[in-house]
């Protein structure tokens, strides 16, 4: 084989492993990129975001015990609204809204756990309650004016 021949295939072997070399970084570091972007969620001005990946304009830290919330205020901003629920008591809690026909913004909860969950609401009144057996009944309900 000639030294032209030799010359031009250690030339071509070194731009194809120079364009592999490239390719591995920019994907490396994209999806380096990406895995920071899932593990701090996007904030908007003047919110949080939800489990949902909805940013909320306003969040609520709710205790949740044995016939009991503590935390909801009486009045909320119309707009996404961001529960936190930390159920402090022994038995299970959840969070639904009556006027958006019942939905259930946080799951049933066991006690010492906690979970989170949006909903977006309009300007009224609504009835946030525990709709797990009697709890409602037992004082596990509360009236919220949103404006």
């Amino acid at each position: 084989m000639s030294r032209l021949s030799l010359a031009a295939l250690a030339f071509a072997g070194l731009i194809g492993l120079a364009a592999c070399g490239g390719d591995t970084e920019s994907e490396n570091g994209d999806a380096a990129e990406e895995e920071t972007n899932e593990e701090a969620p996007a904030e908007e001005e003047g919110g949080e975001e939800g489990d949902d990946g909805e940013a909320a304009d306003e969040t609520v830290a709710v205790d949740a015990g044995e016939f009991f919330y503590d935390g909801i205020p009486e009045t909320l901003p119309a707009g996404t609204v961001a529960f936190d629920l930390e159920n402090t008591g022994e038995m299970p809690h959840d969070l639904v809204i009556e006027e958006l026909g019942d939905e259930t913004v946080i799951e049933e909860t066991a006690g010492g756990e906690s979970a989170s969950g949006t909903v977006e609401l309009e300007p009224g009144e609504y009835t946030i309650y525990c709709s797990i057996g009697n709890h409602r009944q037992q004082g596990m309900e509360q009236t919220v004016t949103v404006e």
